[in-house]
């Protein structure tokens, strides 16, 4: 193989190896890169549901101890006046419900009996006892309580305080947040889906107020509570996934061909005991689309680089080099076979680099030559 064909196509392959490597390099940088940006998405989310979870529990806390403070609520249930209780909190209760994701407003006498729910006026007297273990410890220790627990009317983020006057103890106030203002906080700044699943068999037996869950509703042993969009979290969740989750777990799941992001987070209540799994969501699509966009994107500009160079390096090698060193090659095989019409090369000789040397010392040769060759015809 000629030198001319040779070398340029040693530098093309060198130059497509390195461009590779180049590129594979930077392919898996950013493959690092969008895992890393998704191990992050995943823990802001865990750390962001239990932020706003503790805010939920803060603010169900901070409107219960609100309500329990005013004069006239504590003298009219110093009285029993459920009437008078109705008339003074009902209506900002119903503001409370519609804005602010406030589901419970309820008064309880001791140990934990329903005095009056502000949701359900009608429904009260009902020994609370055995599922209410906030209101109890509420009223045993006159201690505020929060957290979630599970009512007749379902699950709730809760704050439960003592009420008392001037004549001493008088019973509890409580009040319990939805879930759905924590799931939307979340999703409005990850963009992650996100589900609440409870306890079904303890669900069945506490919130006897909530009519049975649809069968698909109930997975793993666990009861669908809410959340923000179920047709992407239904398919997410195994009945074995759910079962699972004593820890918080973040995982990229591939489903479909797709890759979605994954946090479970244990839903504790009160007390610290699980009785649920919060779960969130995200398809990671996009990132993917990212990291295969960026391997074109690679390739189209390693073959570019290999085709330029290639390219280049023929013409540089060839027109500089191989041209003028065919020419000088030609130039020496004249003057040996006496060719007295051989081809100028001054052309080459003005040159600085080593070519214009190389062709010099021909043209010294023929000098030297051509007086060699006048001695002899005078000696002749």
């Amino acid at each position: 193989m000629q030198l001319r064909i040779k070398v340029p196509l040693l530098i093309t392959l060198i130059t497509f190896i390195a461009s590779l490597l180049l590129t594979l390099f930077f392919y898996q940088t950013s493959l690092q890169s969008i895992e890393n940006n998704q191990k992050q998405e995943l823990t802001t989310t865990v750390t962001l549901i239990q932020k706003y979870t503790d805010e939920q529990t803060k603010k169900a806390l901070s409107r219960a101890e609100l309500v329990a403070s005013l004069p006239s609520v504590q003298q009219a249930f110093r009285a029993r006046d459920r009437e008078q209780l109705a008339q003074l909190l009902v209506p900002a209760f119903v503001v409370q419900r519609d804005r602010y994701e406030v589901r419970d407003a309820h008064f309880h006498l001791a140990p934990a009996t329903s005095f009056l729910r502000l949701f359900y006026l009608k429904n009260y007297g009902e020994d609370m006892s055995n599922f209410r273990e906030t209101v109890v410890i509420t009223n045993q220790k006159q201690e505020p309580q929060s957290g979630v627990e599970i009512s007749r009317h379902g699950l709730n983020i809760r704050g439960v305080v003592p009420i008392s006057d001037a004549q001493g103890a008088i019973g509890s106030f409580e009040v319990g947040m939805s879930f759905n203002g924590v799931l939307e906080a979340v999703k409005q700044v990850t963009g992650f889906e996100l589900g609440v699943f409870v306890d079904n068999e303890l669900m069945t037996k506490v919130a006897t107020g909530l009519s049975a869950p649809e069968s698909d509703r109930v997975i793993g042993g666990l009861r669908h509570e809410s959340s923000t969009n179920w047709g992407f979290i239904r398919p997410l969740l195994t009945s074995d996934v759910l079962r699972k989750v004593n820890d918080t777990t973040v995982k990229v799941q591939k489903i479909d061909g797709i890759d979605y992001g994954i946090a479970l987070v244990p839903l504790l209540d009160f007390k610290g005991k699980k009785i649920g799994v919060i779960v969130a969501g995200k398809s990671f699509q996009a990132l993917t689309s990212q990291a295969n966009a960026i391997l074109v994107n690679s390739l189209v500009i390693a073959l570019f680089e290999v085709i330029v160079l290639a390219g280049t390096a023929t013409i540089l090698f060839n027109g500089l080099l191989m041209r003028p060193m065919v020419a000088v090659g030609s130039y020496i095989t004249s003057l040996a076979i006496g060719d007295a019409v051989a081809k100028s090369i001054e052309d080459l000789a003005i040159r600085k680099d080593e070519v214009g040397k190389i062709a010099r010392g021909c043209e010294l040769l023929q000098q030297k030559l051509k007086e060699e060759s006048k001695g002899q015809n005078h000696n002749a």
